[in-house]
């Protein structure tokens, strides 16, 4: 009888020994568990976030660099830089935006060739540079984007609408010619300040205290400022694109009959005066 209990208490003791091992064993897994799901919260998806934070702001340089009056010559720059200090060379048809991005990140051709790919998806789309970061979450990571490439129909769109914004720009503008806002006797200091290949010229104002814009100086006009202006003019202006366009078709019709009414006066005014003078000659 007391062998029988022995028996039986060792076997109690062992199965309870398992029992101990297994709860150990699912304990660890789950200790695991838990530090993976901290891993894939603060690393994997943080890191992710991070990332997209990074290239959204890389984004919006890339804006202001395509901006600049002085574009090729910072690109220029930054190529040096690159190749002088951290022995990073690019090719020629390397894109203006991998430079940015191996300058700012360092990263070597395949890394850069990914996050430039995924900043020119988004501009190809239309994102705006501060909506970046959203997009690529939104579009499944810069990998997702990678493997389907740029879109070039989208790619396309972009161009010409950007094409007919600077159109629409510069329509606006000629028919303002007809109808200013305002107008006034240039002061002799601008004298000499102008240039002919030029369209527009441009003043400096300020805001004064009772409303009123003070004219304070004038800029030489430079082609390559020209452009800078109408382009970011025509994204101010191009705002609402179907605003926009029957805005500056209505401003044109009214500067054509504006400007009908006015070459017929002068056509009258010569007529006049061709008059007068063969009376005098005669």
């Amino acid at each position: 009888m007391n062998q029988l209990v022995e028996v039986i208490n060792q076997d109690v003791v062992v199965q309870t020994g398992n029992l101990v091992v297994t709860k150990t064993l699912i304990g660890q897994a789950e200790d695991l568990a838990a530090e993976h799901e901290a891993f894939n919260t603060n690393y994997v998806i943080g890191g992710r976030k991070a990332l997209y934070s990074l290239l959204g702001k890389i984004a919006v340089l890339v804006e202001r660099f395509d901006t600049a009056v002085d574009k090729d010559d910072l690109i220029k720059i930054v190529r040096k830089k690159l190749q002088e200090q951290f022995g990073i060379k690019t090719q020629e048809n390397t894109s203006d935006v991998t430079v940015l991005v191996r300058y700012i990140t360092r990263a070597d051709r395949k890394t850069a060739h990914v996050y430039a790919r995924a900043i020119e998806t988004a501009r190809a789309n239309q994102i705006a540079p501060v909506n970046v970061a959203g997009y690529l979450e939104q579009q499944g990571g810069i990998e997702q984007i990678r493997s389907i490439g740029v879109d070039m129909q989208a790619t396309e769109a972009f161009q010409e609408s950007e094409k007919e914004q600077i159109k629409l720009a510069h329509e606006f503008l000629n028919a303002r010619t007809e109808i200013p806002f305002a107008s006034f006797e240039a002061p002799k200091a601008f004298r000499g300040i102008y240039n002919k290949n030029c369209s527009y010229e441009y003043v400096i104002c300020s805001l004064g205290p009772n409303g009123q814009y003070n004219v304070i100086g004038k800029l030489p006009a430079e082609v390559a400022f020209e452009h800078y202006a109408i382009k970011f003019f025509s994204k101010y202006l191009c705002k609402d694109m179907d605003e926009a366009r029957a805005g500056v078709s209505k401003i044109v019709t009214e500067a054509q009959k504006q400007r009908a009414v006015r070459e017929a006066v002068d056509q009258a005014r010569r007529e006049v005066r061709e008059e007068m003078t063969n009376s005098i000659n005669l």
